[in-house]
């Protein structure tokens, strides 16, 4: 009796392990989001002054936003709950300088930014899931600035701030291989995006 005990626990975790490596471990993603992280933004804002700046009697307007397209891998552990990997993301953004209600400038920024990454994953089961997520790293920002009235008084910076993703709330959804998600956070890839991930 006690073999047979002995052989039935042998035989259940061979099974398990080969039930864990049938598991798909890596994962790649692409998304799309909208609401780039605020403090990001602002640093466009605070040095987007340049060759404009204190100009009496003129104001950015024509807002225009690309929004944040993004790329990620995952790795998940033994522990499938548990996942690191990385985020790379690109954002640009652009506006007008107007004067008397006439367009006399004109400034483009874009955002790169490349952060590893760690995903817990509250549920993992094979055709829906339930995460949150947490990226950290570096993001590369050009600013470029034009005098559209001289057509030739230009000005382009380049700097490194800090860039982050926080997603408070993830889910996917659809076959254990290929899945749609949707996030809801803050952050570099937006307060708002979705994508779809392929799992292997």
């Amino acid at each position: 009796m006690k073999k047979t005990i002995i052989f039935v626990m042998a035989l259940m975790s061979v099974v398990s392990a080969v039930a864990q490596t049938d598991e798909p471990r890596n994962e790649i993603g692409i998304s799309y989001g909208v609401g780039v992280s605020l403090i990001g933004d602002g640093i466009g804002n605070s040095i987007g002054a340049g060759i404009f700046d204190s100009v009496l009697g003129r104001k950015w307007t024509n807002d225009k936003q690309f929004g944040t397209l993004a790329i990620e891998y995952f790795r998940h552990l033994d522990n499938p709950k548990v996942a690191f990997g990385a985020i790379l993301t690109y954002a640009q953004y652009s506006n007008d300088l107007e004067s008397n209600n006439q367009k006399v400038g004109e400034r483009t920024r874009k955002y790169i930014t490349a952060m590893p990454a760690f995903k817990y994953m509250y549920v993992n089961k094979p055709s829906f899931g339930l995460y949150s997520k947490l990226g950290l790293g570096l993001m590369f920002m050009n600013l470029k600035e034009k005098d559209t009235q001289s057509g030739s008084k230009s000005e382009s910076k380049s700097k490194l701030y800090l860039g982050y993703q926080v997603s408070l709330l993830g889910l996917e959804a659809g076959s254990q291989h290929v899945r749609a998600f949707v996030e809801a956070g803050f952050g570099e890839q937006g307060i708002v995006l979705a994508g779809l991930k392929y799992r292997f």
